[in-house]
């Protein structure tokens, strides 16, 4: 019976121990399965759901946006500050979708808390928001992973807003599309996000995009977040990888990453660009937040390059005085323009001097002769296809610091861009970039008509005085960042139909320093242009918008019409213009 008993013992611890092998077995691959499958065993609930109906209330107006001006997008850069920048978010991804069929997006951006455990992460789970599942992209986190860039790691991605504000956006404009996040430690190495930029370059094509999602300067004041912001926005939409130092961004690794996807892709062409600032959105100018919104791909139906591209510029715009009084009588503020507008519209870009505020703040610190503009005149500008403006003229402080700050929010508001002055020394020493047909257009301006000390350095209302040093330091500035350079001045003496030696010295001196073109005013009437050293110099255009019809001089002036091609300047000449009783601007044939 013992010798019986014992191998009845036997038996049974050896079936308790085979018993327990076979669990081991089934748990060993239970965990493997668990780790080749993490995306269908984890997943992410959005955090930002209450943000829903911000969402579907900028959505309603899908059919306000347009497409983006690009044939193939490859990538974009979008804001992650919600909710304020939804509405731009929701009309970015708009874009995005009326251009091309999209089925997998890839974001990068910062892992703003260092919650990774290494200095890239990858998710390769499921994204629950308010309009469903988003599903990642099959296969590229292990592919990021098994290349040894990466490593897939789920719970930072829980609370990480620079990823969870644009699965928000985009589950709701693009339901069905598979969408895989990865985000930068602030270690990350310069090598380790080229290394990441080249590898995601090769996963994009005509169904796959990389958006960036990061924002740019914080906590700066906006006179101050304003001209950094400008700065930053031209190097990155140019992919200028030496100068990303000089871009103020919340991560640069992220950003470096992006730029490097976008150049190996040869990504030149940049569309629905804009820079902005949170002042912009909600009119605080106390600690702003930079946004930059843009996408970078091919255009394969035109060459810029090889499309003309035309610039008009017109003198002096005074809507103040007589002009003034005929716009309030009529109840018409585009009745100044009405002969000439289908001619200023029909430009690429137009350019002006607006002669004075447009406001109804200050107190008139000016001579006699000061003038102050009704807001609602802004309406013949706009009506007009105005650009660029210049702020830099002996009129612009007639009614002093307050009267200037409203203009330059006025026009803003309005869309209106304006150089030469700004609410600091740096914001009216800063360039303005227009982009058209591929060709990056820079603007200065400068007044030497108002007292020096308006013009000197510091963080307060500014307009531009043409210092050599300073000018010659903001052609370097320019070129950096632009293919042509322009530069007006508001100079000379009045009535003189001839410039003088002043003029000349300063206008040599300015190409000389590198600009691709002068353009004058001031004098009310139309002086000279001269060629020097193969560049163009238009010292008085005259006026445009004036009520002084009082001589044969000033009842005429000369509009410049510029062709750009291969940007390069090809071709300069005048239009003479007239003006009627009522100082409506006329083409003289």
């Amino acid at each position: 019976m013992r010798i019986q008993s014992l191998l009845n013992n036997t038996k049974i611890k050896a079936g308790a121990i085979i018993i327990l092998l076979f669990i081991i077995v089934l748990i060993f691959v239970s965990l493997n399965s668990i780790k080749n499958d993490r995306a269908q065993i984890i997943y992410h609930q959005s955090l930002w759901n209450e943000y829903a109906p911000e969402i579907d209330r900028a959505f309603a107006g899908e059919n306000l946006v347009v497409k983006a001006n690009i044939s193939h997008i490859y990538g974009g850069i979008a804001s992650h500050h919600i909710p304020l920048t939804i509405p731009k978010i929701v009309e970015f991804y708009i874009q995005l979708k009326k251009t091309q069929e999209v089925k997998n997006i890839i974001v990068i951006g910062p892992d703003h808390n260092n919650a990774g455990k290494s200095p890239i992460t990858v998710s390769s789970a499921s994204f629950f928001t308010t309009y469903g599942e988003v599903k990642p992209v099959d296969g590229l986190a292990v592919k990021l992973e098994n290349s040894g860039l990466a490593n897939i790691e789920e719970a930072p991605f829980d609370k990480e807003h620079s990823v969870g504000s644009q699965i928000l956006v985009i589950s709701k404009i693009f339901p069905g599309v598979r969408v895989t996040p990865i985000i930068l430690r602030s270690d990350t190495s310069r090598e380790q996000a080229e290394a990441l930029g080249k590898t995601l370059s090769d996963m994009l094509n005509e169904n796959t995009v990389l958006i960036s999602s990061v924002d740019f300067s914080h906590y700066l004041a906006t006179n101050q977040a304003h001209p950094i912001d400008q700065i930053s926005g031209e190097i990155v939409r140019s992919l200028d990888l030496s100068s990303l130092s000089l871009v103020k961004v919340d991560s640069e690794k992220t950003l470096l990453a992006f730029m490097v996807a976008m150049g190996e892709k040869n990504a030149k062409d940049s569309s629905n660009f804009s820079v902005l600032n949170s002042d912009d959105l909600m009119e605080n100018s106390d600690n702003t937040t930079g946004y930059i919104f843009g996408f970078w791909g091919v255009n394969n139906i035109i060459s810029g390059n090889d499309k003309e591209t035309k610039l008009l510029f017109v003198g002096d715009i005074m809507l103040s005085r007589n002009v003034g009084s005929s716009m309030l009588t009529k109840g018409d503020w585009n009745y100044p323009f009405e002969k000439i507008s289908d001619y200023i519209k029909n430009a690429d870009l137009s350019f002006g001097n607006l002669e004075g505020p447009i406001s109804i703040n200050g107190i008139k610190v000016g001579s006699i002769y000061s003038f102050r503009a009704d807001p609602r005149s802004i309406e013949g500008l706009l009506y007009s296809g105005f650009d660029v403006l210049s702020v830099a003229n002996n009129h612009m402080w007639d009614y002093g610091s307050e009267a200037f700050k409203d203009t330059l929010k006025n026009l803003k508001d309005n869309k209106i861009n304006y150089v030469g002055g700004g609410l600091s020394y740096d914001e009216a020493h800063t360039p303005l970039i227009k982009e058209i047909n591929n060709t990056k257009v820079a603007y200065l301006a400068y007044t030497n008509l108002l007292p020096s000390s308006l013009g000197m350095r510091g963080d307060k209302p500014t307009i531009a005085y043409p210092n050599q040093d300073q000018i010659s330091l903001d052609i370097q500035n320019a070129k950096k960042i632009s293919d042509i350079v322009i530069v007006s001045f508001h100079w000379g003496e009045e009535y003189e139909t001839h410039h003088n030696s002043y003029q000349e010295k300063l206008a040599h001196f300015t190409i000389d320093a590198g600009v691709d073109l002068i353009v004058g005013q001031h004098p009310h009437v139309a002086q000279d242009v001269e060629e020097y050293n193969g560049k163009y110099i238009a010292y008085s255009l005259g006026n445009f918008i004036f009520d002084q019809n009082f001589s044969k001089d000033t009842n005429s002036g000369l509009i410049l019409k510029v062709t750009i091609k291969n940007k390069k300047i090809e071709d300069v000449k005048t239009q003479k213009i007239g003006f009627t009783h009522t100082y409506q601007p006329y083409i003289v044939e």
